[in-house]
């Protein structure tokens, strides 16, 4: 059987070497099978590219580099890559080796079970604590607020089949968010825990804005719970001044004068305001996504791809 591994890489020259020997390392124990790497080297500003025709041989499978014209990120590579490998299995990881291609056994257990969907679950991850909470949270609103099945604590690391690949390369999002797309698909899925460890060299690429961004991605690509919110933030707004006017009218009718001084006043308008805003900020990320998908532009342009 041949078998891809897709590797988007962004100014990871410094871990390049050791990715190769672990992956080396982990291949010859699973001979049986012809392996080959799809590296998508997005627009690296340093000697990603260099390094791994330098570290080449350490690899004794086929490998080609995908290099493109400038960054266009993380998933729009990972997507280039599973459009160029063509392979019956491919396995999906990141250059940082905070995914243990040690796994690959494991997962390919699973494909011989029947599964075309394996993905790489983290039990416990090194990082900051809030980057912790952010992620949990992230996932779990996923979970609640869409009906696609996105996996819980589950990274874009892990294996697909050929007809799965075809599925998440053959749609024309704009604002990608593929492990979506891979919960999407359907077919028989089941995940793997595993212990996360860091990174092995370099420093994370994902900004908090960029984490931001691809959250974004998986929210409003996946669901319309975000419209529904802003119309229930009128509604709420709409039954508490009918409240207060029918409690200001009550007073009134009582001979009571209105509490004095502005400060209810004011927490209405300012609350009705943001109200205003939010639903408009909302509606605006949609008709910008819109926008973006009506735009022909591609999600990213190939400079050159070096069969090694």
């Amino acid at each position: 059987m041949k078998i891809s591994i897709v590797i988007p890489v962004f100014n990871e020259s410094a871990g390049i070497e050791l990715l190769l020997r672990r992956l080396q390392d982990v291949t010859v124990g699973l001979s049986e099978h012809e392996w080959e790497i799809v590296f998508v080297d997005d627009g690296s500003a340093d000697d990603t590219a260099s390094a791994i025709m330098q570290h080449r041989r350490l690899f004794h499978g086929e490998m080609r580099v995908v290099e493109f014209s400038r960054n266009f990120g993380h998933q729009p590579a990972l997507l280039a890559g599973l459009q160029q490998a063509d392979s019956d299995v491919i396995f999906c990881i990141d250059a940082d080796l905070q995914d243990p291609p040690e796994l690959f056994g494991a997962m390919l257990e699973k494909y011989a079970e029947g599964f075309d969907v394996v993905y790489a679950v983290r039990k416990t991850r090194v990082e900051s604590w809030p980057k912790r909470c952010a992620y949990k949270l992230f996932y779990r609103l996923m979970r609640w607020m869409t009906d696609v099945p996105v996996a819980v604590d589950a990274g874009d690391f892990g294996l697909v089949t050929r007809r799965v690949a075809q599925i998440m390369t053959g749609g024309a999002d704009k604002d990608l968010f593929l492990r979506g797309l891979r919960g999407w698909s359907g077919f028989r899925q089941t995940g793997l825990e595993y212990e996360r460890p860091g990174r092995a060299a370099g420093e994370t690429k994902y900004s908090f804005s960029k984490l931001l961004k691809l959250a974004a991605s998986g929210w409003l690509g996946f669901s319309s719970m975000p419209l529904r919110f802003a119309t229930a933030m009128g509604i709420l707004s709409v039954c508490l001044c009918a409240g207060y006017g029918t409690y200001v009218l009550a007073q009134k009718l009582w001979g009571e004068a209105p509490p004095p001084g502005w400060t209810s006043l004011t927490l209405i308008v300012l609350f009705i305001g943001g109200v205003q805003l939010l639903s408009i900020g909302i509606l605006g990320e949609y008709i910008g996504r819109i926008y973006k998908q009506l735009q022909p532009r591609p999600l990213f342009i190939i400079k050159e791809i070096r069969q090694l």
